[in-house]
């Protein structure tokens, strides 16, 4: 789908010496199979991305085509369309599809287009289709910076170039001969990448694995001096004669412009080397509003994510920086079932598969690294505010008729005094939080403990004393819950958030 975004945290700098940190699984017979079958049928833009990770293999029991899936939610979903010749598409779809079937399985192809439609039909297969996205397409070999159309490309382009940004290209040779340093400069881009992203790592079709098969990639780094900021993997598209930009990657302090000149770069090269197609993948949700045909609620759903997840993954953004380049057509990209229908059940499967299996996993780190992006200074105010409010509460329940509230005084001094060591306690911890103290973590850990028992020891109090109790007496009785109840989910956060996860180093 062409991946970029922008990175917070930058890690240590690797150590050139050191093996690769990123590692590829070894070529197998079915990966070497299946790249044999991508050189000869390869026309799917997402073709190349089948001998990555995780991926099952259906060969063609009658011919030479393969079909490359993960199972998820009793589902096949399969990355495009089947690897196989123009002539015998309808077929092969059809014999997939069949073997899915008596497996109890049903099939979803996603980012698909209007060629496996046709081989459905011609197959005579029930089906249904929903637009999921759409992919904008050129030919390099028309392609050119000047004119009015690609004015604002261009400024971008010279402002990079200005701050002194240049690309260039490595070879796949120049990886094996020297990985303690270019690969080592990839693999500072790609882990600040890791380290900045608001979401888990997605796996199906769009997994980082940028060395698997080098020496049928392109590579492009960019460089500002001696630092690279910028990265580039592009993949074959064979049958066309032409390219996917897979990885488009820049680090958080590249000047801006420097994802428009790695991919213009790129562009220029093809142009120069006589290719026929270039793509910079999937817009994701683009067009599913317009997209005529049934399914109107889930395209309304759908719509909904597009406008609303910008936070996790900002879907128009993505599109306004791929028609930036002014692509010669948007293709529609599909997710087609057979048999149908496409429904909630459907979708549910892809995101499975994009979860690489777990959604609840998937959904766990994602909140984890929004948290990590809370700057200290919002846990400094956010518990600062706490305490300011545990205050007047602590001054309300030493006020208060102890024997009517607490069932005893000495109950009632006991409250009140652990409310105002809390007080101190959380106004410590904002100053810890203030300076991104390492004992942070552990300081919150421990006042969330103590706020949860205070939780649950007011919820038996409450049960025992005011089970029954109606108007104001239930208010006072519900703040005196939902205070403990903020304090410790706060708490728990903040400890959690300042936990850290780690780089994703060992691939």
């Amino acid at each position: 789908m062409g991946r970029r975004t922008l990175a917070r945290v930058s890690p240590p700098a690797p150590d050139a010496s050191a093996a690769p940190r990123w590692h590829s699984p070894a070529p197998d017979a079915d990966r070497a199979r299946v790249l044999a079958l991508l050189e000869r049928h390869g026309r799917a833009s997402t073709g190349f991305q089948l001998i990555e990770r995780g991926f099952r293999y259906w060969f063609d029991p009658e011919g030479d085509a393969v079909v490359g899936y993960v199972e998820a939610a009793g589902h096949r979903v399969v990355a495009g369309r089947p690897v196989a010749a123009e002539a015998d598409l309808p077929a092969v779809t059809a014999r997939f599809v069949r073997e899915a079937r008596a497996a109890g399985m049903r099939v979803a192809f996603f980012g698909a287009e209007a060629d496996l439609r046709a081989a459905l039909e011609a197959a005579d297969l029930p089906h249904d289709a929903l637009q999921v996205a759409e992919q904008p397409d050129w030919d390099p070999r028309r392609y050119t910076l000047s004119g009015s159309a690609r004015r604002s490309l261009r400024a971008q382009v010279n402002r990079a170039r200005n701050k002194g940004v240049r690309v260039r290209r490595i070879e796949p040779d120049d990886l094996a001969r020297h990985p303690g340093s270019i690969r080592a400069e990839i693999e500072t881009v790609l882990d600040r990448w890791l380290a900045s992203r608001r979401m888990s790592v997605m796996r199906f079709m769009v997994d980082l694995e940028p060395f698997t098969f080098p020496e049928a990639r392109r590579y492009y780094v960019a460089e500002r001096g001696d630092r690279p900021v910028g990265f580039l993997a592009a993949v074959p598209v064979f049958a066309r004669r032409g390219w996917f930009f897979e990885d488009v990657i820049r680090v958080p302090d590249a000047p801006n412009g420097t994802a428009e000149l790695l991919i213009h770069t790129a562009l220029e090269d093809a142009r120069e080397r006589g290719d026929a197609y270039v793509t910079l993948g999937m817009a994701p949700l683009a067009g599913v509003d317009t997209a005529p045909g049934p399914h109107r609620l889930l395209r309304r759903g759908l719509r909904f994510c597009h406008d609303r997840l910008g936070p996790l993954y900002h879907f128009a953004g993505v599109r306004s920086f791929k028609a930036r380049f002014r692509p010669d057509r948007w293709t529609p990209q599909y997710l087609v079932t057979a048999p149908g229908p496409v429904g909630l059940r459907t979708l549910h499967a892809v995101l499975t598969a994009f979860a690489g299996g777990g959604l609840i996993g998937f959904a766990v780190d994602t909140l984890h690294r929004l948290l990590e992006r809370v700057r200290p200074v919002s846990w400094a105010r956010a518990l600062a505010a706490l305490a300011a409010l545990l205050v007047p509460w602590t001054a309300l329940l030493a006020a208060a008729d102890g024997d009517r509230w607490f069932g005893h005084a000495t109950i009632q001094t006991a409250w009140v005094a652990f409310d105002a060591v809390m007080v101190v306690a959380l106004g410590g911890l904002a100053a810890l939080a203030r300076r991104d103290h390492p004992a942070t973590s552990r300081v919150a850990l421990l006042l969330g403990g103590a706020t949860l028992a205070d939780f649950t020891l007011s919820a038996v109090q409450a049960l025992h004393l005011h089970h029954a109790a109606t108007g104001w007496t239930a208010l006072f009785v519900a703040a005196g819950l939902c205070g403990p109840a903020l304090a410790t989910t706060l708490l728990i956060a903040l400890a959690w958030g300042r936990t850290p996860r780690g780089l994703h180093s060992a691939r």
